[in-house]
């Protein structure tokens, strides 16, 4: 308006300075309506009227390449504030083909004669709708990453009660939500409870981004998917606070398909996921050490309790026995030998119940456990002890490890009790489907004495029970020339990971 005005007050003459005046007056009244949105209906009002008054004042100047040309297109961006897209570019279409058609007309002339006339006109409209396209589609383009940003910062977090799957399961979705649909995994990697909640696809990536060396920390890259097809991703290792790496996320996509603000987001999600991770793991530390805390103390307060009092009872009946012998009570004799028995059998059980609270069987590892167990119970007996173990998995139900573990620790003592070996071998493997445990030796075999095996001397019934609670079964086979051979087989849940 200023522009045409400083333009035009060159040629003004008599008369014009009312058509000034009124140009000023309804720019004035428009934009105090353009700034009260309240005043929607009043501003529409005003835009029309100063649409009619536009074509009425280009007439009056000059026509279309006029000074207040520039006037008619500010006032008709103004306008984008008041409608939508499909409407904004209706209206300006109508305006800017209303124009030269009236005014050729008041003219007394052709549209043609008057658009060659006005040639610049048509450059105008081209340099208005290419501005308007360009704002458009920027504006487009800020409010989806403005919504992206949005969601982001409203999204809930991750709180430390929900599981590594729900959370796994949350960042998945939520990547797939603003990355246009692109299909993500999160996979974790070493040995943890997570491992146990992870889907065999993610185990699949997890174990494939593994066999790769020298991998940076983000990038592209190409793994062959479980149907064998190779697929490109792109991927982000994560990493502790400590520095380290305990997975990967992988997002479909090929190389350069991500830009600079999809990468952003996808490290804002990263983000939130690791700062859960890492409260998780300290907890978990924490736990770890309560829980160590608590063993050492119930472990400290047995040996200074029962175990004292226990080995106090024992050289108590070993003294009252040296003085009976020379009595000959051959019935208090027997009664004092077995309870002097008794005594130390427990005094062993419960020694060895404060060497498992102090870490023993801390399944770190079942199999180490298992060794270690078997290696104490064969020391110093002079039977030769052959372990072997297959397969390997990151982690069991505790109720399994805890079945086996004690299931191979009664047969093997009835080894040493009963049997009169000389060698006890025992196999543990793991596969996807099921547990097999094995243990073989070349003693004297049990069958020989039925009664003593109906009866639970050996702790068959035991066994027996502790395997079938877990839906598993158990054999025993018995020689007297070839030893005795017990099996059994837990099943497990296929959903967990294997090696």
């Amino acid at each position: 308006m200023i522009i045409g005005l400083l333009i035009y007050s060159e040629e003004l003459v008599s008369g014009d300075a009312g058509l000034v005046l009124a140009a000023v007056s309804l720019q004035t009244l428009y934009s105090l309506f353009f700034l009260n949105k309240s005043l929607k209906r009043l501003a529409w009002l005003a835009i029309s009227m100063d649409l009619l008054f536009q074509i009425y004042l280009l007439w009056s100047t000059g026509g279309l390449t006029g000074p207040f040309l520039f006037y008619s297109l500010s006032s008709l961006a103004m306008l984008k504030a008041y409608t939508k897209w499909k409407t904004y570019y209706a209206v300006t279409f109508l305006f800017f083909l209303f124009n030269p058609i009236l005014l050729s007309l008041l003219e007394e002339i052709t549209i043609n004669a008057y658009l060659k006339m006005h040639g610049a006109y048509i450059l105008y409209v081209i340099l208005f709708y290419g501005m308007a396209a360009t704002v458009h589609y920027c504006s487009i383009r800020l409010y989806v990453h403005i919504r992206t940003l949005v969601k982001l910062y409203s999204s809930s977090r991750l709180h430390n009660g929900i599981s590594y799957q729900a959370a796994i399961e949350y960042v998945e979705e939520f990547l797939k939500e603003i990355l246009e649909k692109r299909k993500a995994w999160l996979c974790l990697s070493g040995a943890g409870s997570h491992q146990l909640e992870q889907t065999w696809t993610h185990t699949y990536y997890s174990n494939g981004m593994e066999q790769i060396a020298g991998l940076s920390p983000k990038g592209y890259i190409q793994l062959p998917s479980p149907t064998g097809e190779m697929t490109s991703f792109y991927m982000r290792a994560m990493q502790g606070r400590s520095g380290n790496r305990y997975g990967w996320l992988l997002v479909q996509a090929n190389s350069g398909e991500l830009s600079m603000l999809q990468k952003a987001y996808i490290q804002l999600v990263l983000m939130k996921f690791e700062a859960y991770y890492d409260i998780n793991i300290k907890i978990k530390e924490i736990k770890d050490i309560a829980i160590a805390m608590e063993r050492d103390s119930i472990a400290q307060n047995i040996h200074d309790g029962i175990a004292q009092e226990l080995f106090f009872y024992s050289i108590q009946l070993f003294q009252l026995k040296n003085v009976l012998q020379g009595e000959s009570k051959d019935e208090a004799l027997s009664l004092l030998t077995e309870m002097e028995k008794k005594v130390k059998e427990s005094h062993r059980d419960i020694r060895k119940f404060i060497t498992e609270l102090k870490g023993e069987k801390r399944r770190f590892n079942l199999h180490d456990a298992i060794e270690r167990m078997l290696h104490r119970i064969t020391d110093h007996t002079g039977v030769r002890l052959d372990y072997e173990n297959v397969g390997w998995i990151a982690q069991e139900r505790i109720e399994i490890e805890e079945t086996i573990y004690h299931f191979i620790e009664e047969a093997a003592n009835n080894v040493i009790k009963h049997a009169k070996a000389t060698m006890i071998h025992v196999k543990v493997e793991v596969t996807s489907v099921q547990w097999n445990i094995m243990i073989k030796d070349d003693g004297e075999g049990i069958m020989n004495d039925s009664e003593s095996v109906q009866g639970g001397k050996f702790g068959i019934n035991g066994m027996t029970n502790r395997i079938k609670a877990l839906n598993g079964s158990i054999s025993i086979r018995s020689d007297e020339t070839m030893g005795t051979t017990i099996m059994a087989a837990i099943p497990r849940e296929r959903s967990l990971a294997y090696v």
